[in-house]
Parts: structure tokens; C-alpha cells; sequence
């Protein structure tokens, strides 16, 4: 890709002081550019940012919950199991904190994980695992559940868990059709705050390959008293799932916005706008963007990660403002978005691949 991007970004701003890690993406050693109304993000950490009913800021890493008191700028760590080598939380997980106060951890046990998939048959080894587990606390994160596991199988990815009108929890999912060769999306729903989870129908749209079907779902509740469901698909869109009885069934389904195969984030904002970071179906420049089939994909998909974008709706995701560019790197993988409102109006942004970490304002995007 060249810097036509650049060039159709004038405005963007080169960043040294902004370090990216490739645990997780391929290595470059292309500079960050930003847009000239974010800030990098200092905070230690990243993942998950939540604020428990006490006013402390709480996240969690592979065998640890962390807590803060002020504002991030130190933490407090503690263990999050007693079994040592039996548990380990995968980066995408999700963290919320209910109306009761309950602070509830899902996430992918990493200790257990295995993936094979056989080229000659096109589809995944029956030991092929990625369980999906549950943990709550009750005194905002300095003591936690023994996990439990709601889920077998394969589950690539959750981190969205949202608290309905009635209080309900629903939590996002997927999993392999070992079969069929492809993953397909699900949520499951708690009406005793995280004690005891119920499946949901599958949300299925065909393919075959080890990244096809329909997965990696963002949720968020609309005011209408319906569901959301934001999937990742390799048609170059997004597919929306509706439920109206808040996630037990998802009943209507069609294509939504134009993007790559990577994850959507969806958060409610204090002021009832919606904020949607996700990553283009191509450059800004116009450029088309590199694609992958094969074994990865029935059909030839968008792998552009180079740009996260954001965008606001504040009518209930009936329209969009513009797409705005928040951050640029030539060949990196700014994917996997996760953004929290720290206060009013300001919101933290990171991505699990690259790590990228960002702070912007709302208004920023009103503007736009």
C-alpha cells in the first residue's frame, strides 16, 4: 500500500512516541500517524476498562484482575484463580459491572486451547478447543468466583457483555461447526446476574475456511427494547442480528455497514449517541486493499487493518456520521477495538492487535 493514504489524510499527524506490539500482528516498522484531535493513551495496560460501584477503574490480564483508585495512573494487582496452570484469560474477553454491583468476567481459557485444521478436509480437528468461561465478583474485583465453563468447542473470540432493561445478561459467542468447517455466532443470557447462562439460537451464514462464517459479534441495546448484534462477516460487511426478546433468539438479520473481516466496537455513550470503531473495507486513498481466500475463506475477503476509523449515530443507529480516520500505520493490524468513556464525553481507546492506545473526545466527531 503506498502513503497514498497519507496523502488523501493530509491532516494526519506522524507520532513517534506511539509503540506498537506484534505479539499479535506482524512486525512493522512503518510510523504511527494520528489524528491531530486524539492524544496517545498513558494508562498502564489495556483490554477492558470498567468502573466499579466503589469508583475504582478495574481491567484484567492473563491471571489477574487490577484495580485503581486513581484514575489509572497506579494499580492495585490480585490473583483471579486459585488453581495455578489450569486458567489463562485470552486478551478478548469481556468485563462488566451490573446494576447490582457484581463485576462479571468472561473469557477464553488459553490454557486449554488447541487448533488444528486439516487442509485436505477443509475443517477443524474434533480436539480442536477454545472454552468460554464465566467468573463474578462481588466486592468489585479484589476477590472472584472459581470459573465456570458455559461454553465447549472453539469460541475465536468474546468481549461484549451488556445488561438489558429487565437486567438481564447476555454475552456474545461463537463457535466451530466441525462439520461444516466455519463458525458460527450465538449469545448466551443470565437473569440471576451471572450465576447460570442460557444458549440462543445460532446465527449461521454458510462458508468454509478457519476464518469464514459469521463471528466476533459486538451487542448493544437499543432503545426500542430490541438487540443488536454486530457480526463479522467476509461479504465486506457487517451483518446486524436483531432480538426482541433480549438474546434468547435472533430472529432478523440482513447486511449492515461496508467493512473488512475484522470485529466492530459498539459502546453507549452518556449522552445516548453510539460510537462504532471498527476498520474499513479499504484505504481512505481509495486503493483497493490486499485479499485472502483459500483455506482462510470461501470467498475472497478484505484483510485491511492499516486504519481504524470511527463513526457516531444519534438516532439509534438508523444513520452515521462520517468515518473518521483516529489512527494510520502501513501495514499494521489496528484491529480489534475496544473504547471506554472515562468521563463524560472522553473516551479511552485501545486495540488488542498492535496495541494501539488512543484518547479522544466526542465532539471530535461531531464535528467531522
Amino acid at each position: 500500500m503506498s502513503d497514498a493514504v497519507l496523502a488523501a489524510m493530509p491532516h494526519l499527524i506522524k507520532d513517534d512516541s506511539i509503540t506498537l506490539e506484534f505479539a499479535l500482528a506482524p512486525k512493522t516498522d512503518a510510523p504511527v500517524y494520528r489524528h491531530p484531535e486524539t492524544s496517545p493513551l498513558s494508562v498502564e495496560g489495556s483490554g477492558h476498562f470498567v468502573r466499579t460501584q466503589d469508583g475504582a477503574l478495574l481491567r484484567v490480564s492473563e491471571w489477574s484482575a487490577h484495580r485503581s483508585s486513581d484514575e489509572g495512573r497506579t494499580w492495585q494487582r490480585v490473583s483471579l484463580f486459585s488453581e495455578q496452570g489450569a486458567f489463562k484469560v485470552q486478551p478478548t474477553h469481556s468485563l462488566a459491572v451490573t446494576r447490582s454491583g457484581t463485576v462479571v468476567l468472561a473469557f477464553l481459557n488459553t490454557a486449554q486451547a488447541h487448533f488444528r485444521w486439516l487442509k485436505s478436509k477443509n475443517r477443524p480437528t474434533r480436539n480442536t478447543r477454545l472454552p468460554l468461561c464465566v467468573m463474578r465478583s462481588e466486592d468489585h474485583g479484589r476477590t472472584w468466583s472459581e470459573p465456570q465453563t458455559i461454553q465447549t468447542g472453539y469460541c475465536g473470540a468474546s468481549f461484549s457483555l451488556v445488561q438489558t432493561a429487565s437486567g438481564r445478561l447476555v454475552l456474545s459467542a461463537q463457535n466451530l461447526d466441525y462439520t461444516a468447517g466455519r463458525h458460527y455466532s450465538l449469545s448466551y443470557v443470565s437473569d440471576d446476574d451471572g450465576h447460570s447462562w442460557q444458549a440462543s439460537n445460532w446465527i449461521d451464514l454458510g462458508g468454509q475456511g478457519h476464518h469464514d462464517g459469521v463471528y466476533e459479534g459486538c451487542l448493544l441495546p437499543l432503545k426500542d427494547g430490541r438487540l443488536w448484534y454486530c457480526l463479522r462477516t467476509n461479504h465486506d460487511w457487517f451483518y446486524n442480528a436483531y432480538s426482541e426478546d433480549e438474546g434468547l433468539t435472533w430472529t432478523h438479520m440482513e447486511p449492515g455497514m461496508t467493512a473488512s473481516s475484522s470485529p466492530a466496537y459498539l459502546l453507549r455513550l452518556q449522552s445516548g449517541r453510539i460510537l462504532m470503531l471498527y476498520n474499513p473495507l479499504r484505504p481512505s486513498s481509495g486503493e483497493s486493499a490486499a485479499r485472502i481466500s483459500g483455506q482462510f475463506s470461501q470467498r475472497t475477503a478484505s484483510w485491511y487493518r492499516a486504519e481504524l476509523v470511527a463513526r457516531l449515530s444519534d438516532d439509534d443507529a438508523q444513520s452515521w456520521t462520517d468515518p473518521v480516520t483516529l489512527a494510520y500505520c502501513q501495514g499494521a493490524w489496528l484491529a480489534y477495538p475496544r473504547a471506554f468513556e472515562q468521563r463524560p464525553g472522553h473516551i479511552w481507546i485501545d486495540t488488542m492487535q498492535s496495541g494501539l492506545k488512543l484518547t479522544m473526545d466526542e465532539a471530535m466527531l461531531l464535528q467531522n
